[in-house]
């Protein structure tokens, strides 16, 4: 089973670190995925991350579950790559899960953190949708 979480320009670091540690540390194989290129991006205070991959690289059908972490999400929401990427896993039945603003990109977010602090929930119920 592998999980991407999407990276950006301008992320929130705990609506973007909280997933990833969480899934690995349920031995989850998580994909960083750099939207806006295949270098590092840094988060809203300013603490990069080089993603494993860049979006071009992957296909939507690679992942069970797919997050969207919130934070100034204005570089991506006008993103065609990441839009159709986002429109195609949501064809075929990828879950699709979004931190605080990140919720406004996705049409059928199947479950939404509406900030930091409900991260935790989120990502709970998740782990017990993957069966992990």
């Amino acid at each position: 089973m592998k999980v991407g979480v999407f990276l950006y320009e301008g992320f929130q670091e705990v609506e973007f670190w909280y997933p990833v540690l969480r899934l690995r540390e349920a031995n989850v194989d998580v994909a960083v995925i750099g939207v806006q290129h295949g270098e590092a991006s840094s988060s809203l205070l300013g603490y990069p991350v080089v993603p494993n991959v860049s979006l071009a690289q992957v296909q939507p059908g690679d992942f069970a579950a797919l997050i969207v972490p919130g934070g100034n999400v204005a570089g991506i929401a006008e993103n065609a790559a990441f839009l159709s990427f986002l429109k195609d896993a949501d064809a075929k039945g990828v879950v699709l899960a979004a931190c605080s603003q990140a919720a406004s990109l996705l049409k059928n977010p199947k479950f939404v953190a509406k900030s930091a602090d409900d991260v935790p929930a989120l990502m709970r119920t998740l782990v017990k949708e993957l069966k992990v």
